[in-house]
């Protein structure tokens, strides 16, 4: 369980720094996007992770690079997650 809770935490951590320094660009107007639409802190900040986690996991699976268009493409159609 300790090991999911960090896994976890790597996955906000990202998310947060993505935020923060504007990287993707579609980081920040997501979440901004998402706060503006009532979803709290928290809920923005799972959601974001979770689709980065997708991601990363379909780049881990695929033995592909991460790709960056499809991660936008998920975090527009927030809160959402196909």
């Amino acid at each position: 369980m300790a090991e999911e809770r960090t896994v976890k935490d790597a996955f906000l951590d990202s998310v947060l720094r993505q935020i923060d320094s504007g990287d993707p660009p579609e980081a920040r107007l997501t979440y901004d996007r998402l706060i503006d639409d009532g979803l709290s802190n928290n809920e923005t900040l799972q959601l974001m992770a979770a689709v980065l986690k997708i991601e990363t996991n379909k780049m881990l699976s695929e033995s592909a690079a991460f790709d960056a268009a499809s991660y936008s493409k998920l975090l527009k159609k927030l809160p959402r997650i196909d």
